[in-house]
């Protein structure tokens, strides 16, 4: 599985990494949005892991665009806003999962399921 981090934080970064890193066969890290939609088309990732509040490019529009380029890609959210609002542009924008920061196991479960 190829999966992408998209994070700021280079610590969050390692430590989303870390946390799923049994279930990859190459991880990508990102600092920003921007990095992320230049990476996605050679990178092709099975699942992209972004935070949404970044420099640059926010993961919101982020996901958007690389939902334009690539409308199959699998994109979760992983954030410490637990907000109505982004919970709706997620919802709106096609991205699959919102998983809160203080939780990555969750994220381990629902990548772990989604093996082929």
């Amino acid at each position: 599985m190829r999966i992408m981090i998209v994070d700021d934080n280079e610590l969050m970064r390692k430590e989303i990494s870390k946390s799923v890193a049994f279930l990859a066969d190459t991880i990508l890290e990102c600092y920003d949005g921007e990095h992320a939609l230049q990476s996605c088309p050679d990178f092709m990732p099975d699942w992209i892991l972004m935070d949404i509040k970044m420099p640059k490019m926010n993961g919101i529009t982020a996901a958007e665009k690389i939902k334009e380029i690539m409308p199959n890609a699998k994109i979760a959210f992983v954030t410490s806003y637990d907000n109505l609002f982004f919970r709706r542009a997620a919802n709106f924008i096609g991205v699959e999962h919102y998983f809160m920061k203080t939780n990555l196991l969750e994220i381990r479960k629902v990548l772990d399921g989604s093996k082929v």
